[in-house]
């Protein structure tokens, strides 16, 4: 007999079906997947163009009223009728400084009827809007009208993307004639950092399609579509871009989709190989509209993973129905042996019958009642009992009576566990052995088959093995106490030195503040001459102020008043210097910047500077350069160094002070050069040891370069001492450059009037 099979033309018809099968349930779920996720696409999409033109709005209207409430000042309306005025001018400058830090604006100026700039917050910087004419810009054109201009566009100066708000300035109110413009600018920049973690490319272009703003640095300043004459002519005229090319990636479409959406893909540019999920949203009020582009690489991934899915379920479904045929075949084949297994089961029989009389265990066999039917030569010599002494009798009457009780329940339908019992001999000795019962399949009814082991040498090896595992325990319970000693000694030295350590630290503190109150002693006399200038201007404005009202002169009297206000904000400033030199450093370390650290050294060192007639060479960027330190910690450094410079140039004719800042390989080294006498090469090698010192007695401690050197080694850089091939001491502090690019605005704000301090000092 054989098993039924299938005909030839079935088995080709299935093997033609299946794949087919497969590619169709596959191509139907990557179809289905693909519409969900260009439905979840465009519900993101949607979501986050909504917010992206609500931030837009909000960002720009806040500083909708400043040029408003600039117009109306009085300090502003007397610069405007005043302008050859440089009292009136400079003040109108510094509160425009003050308003742009306070506002965080970009810029604030004013020009007067012919577009020409009067004032301006950025007065002191190399890009200086001060005397620059901005009678083409509409912003400017508007406001001339009694209009709120509102403008967009690059910085003819700084080059800087910029929205610009205006408003007019009138000096006569009856006649409501426009004198001048104030102008604030905005940077559109800060929006574009909260869109780089979007999950697509987001772009805003201008009516006439110019990409203004993107997440995408080479898509800034690109048109959606080719420019006209005409649109570039109105654009060169307004310097909207100001001669920038605006290079144009087309957007083109290949799918409309019902809800709104559309499939685009750039025709050129940096992103022409990538398909994206478009939505665009409309901004009145500026005339600019939103783009949001989604790239459609999640729903590739989605199709592939649906596709994948609905193949393998399909796999089992059909590997589902191959198991059924497959046991539908078992089970005929099984009942086609089993006759065959009945014929050759006596053959099996007697061979089985040779390998138990053969084997080295020990086996019973039991009938029905658990009486023994056969003992092989093995179990004979284990039981010391022949066959006719123990055939028919119950298996029990060879074990003692508490084995003999557990062997009743080893009679399972299944093999039962291994058990050890003890045999009694018939001279009486005990044997231990390794019991195990099941089942035994036989034509002449239930069976039991029973597998005895001798056991007596393993008790004699566990027996041996315990000795030895408790003295073992025994060596390690000795050793355990030894190392718990050892650890309590070692954990008592490790708190004395923690002890030692936190001595240390409070010692280096109280000498840094030490050091710096030292600091703050020599420089007592410079900020008393400091303070006496103002006090003596303070007072002739009081007085020249008191004359003023009795004269009834008021605008005099106030104009005294402002510059009573200015000196004794001058003098806050000064007394602030002491108070934030003599403040003690915290642990942490933030991004510090290091033209302002040099500025606020320099700033406490200006009357020594100026009395000494030193000249001061800055070298560094214009930009910040920021590093990895903690700021007082940083500013106490550069005190010391700077301090020594000036008094190694005491005797010199014509001192010069060199400060350079030099950023290499994500390190920033800030350099100290003097030029005096220099550093005896012999004292090279000493001069950061503690209480070294070259100095005549009474004048320092020589411990000021020991806790530099140590306060930088804290911050994680190094302080290295040289001397110039041309004269003089050079020290420089490197230190680890800080990735940020846009520090605390508090911290930015308190920097730049160091930063601008710096500016004066350069050839103090």
């Amino acid at each position: 007999m054989q098993a039924t099979r299938l005909p030839r033309l079935w088995r080709h018809l299935l093997l033609l079906l299946i794949p087919l099968g497969l590619l169709l349930s596959a191509w139907q779920a990557a179809l289905l997947a693909r519409e969900e996720a260009l439905e979840s696409l465009h519900k993101e999409a949607t979501s986050e163009l909504r917010l992206a033109a609500a931030g837009i709005s909000s960002y720009l209207s806040r500083h909708d009223y400043l040029p408003r409430l600039l117009a109306s000042r009085e300090t502003l309306k007397r610069a405007l009728a005043n302008p050859d005025d440089p009292v009136a001018v400079m003040n109108l400058n510094r509160i425009f400084d003050e308003f742009r830090a306070i506002t965080d604006v970009s810029d604030i100026y004013l020009l007067d009827r012919s577009g020409t700039t009067l004032a301006a917050s950025n007065w002191h910087l190399p890009h200086s809007f001060v005397g620059q004419n901005y009678s083409f810009r509409p912003y400017f054109q508007l406001a001339m009208q009694g209009q709120m201009g509102r403008f967009y566009g690059l910085g003819t100066q700084s080059g800087e993307r910029g929205y610009y708000f205006s408003a007019p300035v009138q000096l006569d109110a009856s006649s409501r004639r426009a004198e001048g413009v104030v102008v604030v600018k905005v940077l559109v920049a800060p929006l574009e950092g909260n869109w780089s973690s979007q999950n697509g490319e987001l772009l805003v272009s201008d009516e006439n399609g110019v990409i203004f703003m993107a997440s995408q640095p080479d898509l800034r300043l690109a048109s959606l579509t080719p420019l006209d004459s005409a649109v570039q002519r109105r654009l060169q005229q307004t310097r909207r871009y100001d001669g920038v090319p605006l290079d144009t990636v087309s957007l083109a479409t290949f799918d409309l989709r019902a809800d709104g959406s559309r499939l685009v893909r750039f025709e050129r540019g940096p992103l022409h190989e990538m398909a994206y999920l478009a939505l665009s949203r409309e901004l009145p009020s500026l005339g600019w509209t939103v783009h949001m582009l989604k790239p459609l690489t999640s729903l590739e991934s989605a199709q592939w993973q649906a596709g994948m899915l609905a193949a393998g379920l399909y796999g089992v479904v059909v590997l589902g129905g191959g198991i059924g045929w497959q046991r539908w075949r078992l089970r005929r084949e099984r009942e086609l042996f089993a006759e065959r297994e009945r014929q050759t089961l006596a053959e099996g029989q007697a061979r089985v019958r040779g390998i138990i009389d053969r084997t080295r265990a020990g086996l019973l066999v039991l009938d029905e009642q658990a009486s023994l039917a056969y003992l092989n030569p093995t179990a004979q010599a284990i039981f010391s009992h022949t066959p006719a002494n123990v055939e028919g009798r119950h298996l029990t009457e060879l074990l003692t009576p508490a084995d003999a009780r557990r062997v009743l329940a080893l009679r399972q339908p299944h093999p039962s566990s291994a058990v050890e019992v003890l045999a009694v001999r018939p001279g009486g000795d005990l044997v231990p052995l390794e019991l195990t019962i099941s089942p035994l399949v036989s034509p002449h009814g239930e069976r039991w088959l029973a597998t005895v082991f001798d056991l007596s040498e393993r008790k004699i090896q566990e027996q041996a093995l315990a000795r030895a595992r408790d003295q073992l325990e025994q060596r390690v319970e000795e050793r355990t106490r030894d190392l718990l000693d050892s650890n309590r000694r070692l954990s008592a030295e490790i708190d004395e030195r923690r002890r030692a350590e936190a001595e240390l630290r409070q010692a280096q503190d109280e000498l840094i503040q030490a050091a710096k109150l030292a600091v703050l002693g020599q420089m007592a006399a410079g900020i008393n001459h400091e303070l006496n200038q103002p006090l003596a201007a303070i007072r002739a404005y009081a007085e020249n102020a008191r004359v003023f009202l009795d004269r009834g002169r008021s605008e005099a009297a106030n104009g005294n008043l402002a510059q009573i206000v200015e000196l004794t904000a001058r003098m806050a400033e000064i007394s602030a210097q002491l108070k934030q030199f003599s403040r003690k450093s915290g642990d942490s370390l933030t991004a510090v910047s290091a033209q302002a650290s040099f500025g606020y050294a320099l700033r406490l060192y200006r009357s020594r500077l100026t009395e000494a007639r030193v000249e001061v060479i800055q070298d560094w960027p214009v930009e910040d350069v920021w590093v990895h330190a903690d700021l007082v910690r940083l500013e106490q450094v550069l005190v010391n160094l700077i301090g020594n410079a000036l008094q190694a140039m005491s005797e010199t004719p014509a001192p010069r002070l060199e400060l350079s800042i030099v950023e290499e390989n994500g390190w920033v080294r800030l350099g100290v050069r003097d030029h005096g006498p220099g550093i005896a090469a012999s004292h090279l090698g000493r001069v950061f040891e503690p209480f070294f010192t070259t100095k005549a007695t009474g004048k320092g401690l020589g411990l000021g370069l020991s806790i530099s050197a140590r306060i930088v080694d804290d911050l994680g850089g190094r302080l290295e001492a040289s001397n110039a091939a041309d004269g003089g001491a050079r020290f420089s502090v490197t230190l680890r450059a800080s990735g940020a690019a846009n520090p605390p605005t508090a911290a930015r704000l308190s920097q730049t009037g160091a930063l601008s301090l710096c500016k004066e000092n350069r050839h103090a």
